[in-house]
């Protein structure tokens, strides 16, 4: 098995863009980078939806980087998860995989359901991304899935988010991690907004 890291990044705030960032981190060392997703993500320029293992085998070899999926039903601007098989076929020709495995909506946090994230199996590394931006803002319209942190918890309408709602968020993605069974290496990421884009700071 070839692969160092499967690195899922799942919370809101910006996992695209720390996906993005991972993969010129690898490949400024010379590895190799396969960038996909367990749920859905927007289809980029250049990306593989072939689901054709010897596809994506063959950009990797030539180009060091895929981003891979399935096109989703429904829907010719995202893409879902490559079916299992594929991805682990993979596995022996990428030194890295990023994988988008949580879904957010744009927002900047998010509550998970039971069943969330989904992650793939051999993951080695977990990202949580906890943004920052909508601190002092009603808890109601900037947490995705509101109403299960609400039922869950008791988050009143209300509340305006502080770093202790954040705190809160960040426990029960670590609860279900561990429900799920993941015993990796687990990574706190918070992001912020500036003119510059978006800025990751690692706890």
């Amino acid at each position: 098995m070839k692969v160092k890291n499967i690195i899922s990044v799942i919370g809101a705030g910006g996992k695209t863009s720390l996906l993005h960032k991972m993969s010129d981190y690898y490949l400024g060392k010379k590895e190799t980078v396969l960038l996909t997703t367990t749920t859905h993500m927007m289809l980029e320029k250049d990306t593989d939806i072939s689901c054709d293992i010897f596809s994506i085998i063959e950009r990797l070899k030539n180009d060091k980087y895929c981003m891979a999926g399935k096109i989703c039903d429904g829907s010719n601007k995202k893409i879902q998860a490559l079916p299992l098989e594929i991805l682990k076929g993979i596995m022996p020709y990428a030194d890295n995989i990023l994988i988008e495995a949580d879904g957010a909506k744009h927002y900047s946090l998010k509550y998970p359901l039971e069943s969330e994230p989904v992650i793939f199996e051999f993951t080695t590394d977990v990202y949580l991304v906890l943004g920052l931006w909508d601190i002092g803002k009603y808890c109601k319209d900037v947490i995705f899935r509101f109403e299960d942190m609400s039922f869950e918890l008791g988050t009143k309408a209300d509340e305006k988010v502080t770093f202790e709602h954040i705190k809160q968020i960040q426990k029960v993605y670590e609860k279900r991690l561990r429900k799920l069974g993941f015993k990796g290496k687990m990574h706190y990421i918070y992001s912020k907004k500036t003119d510059d884009g978006i800025v990751f700071l690692k706890e």
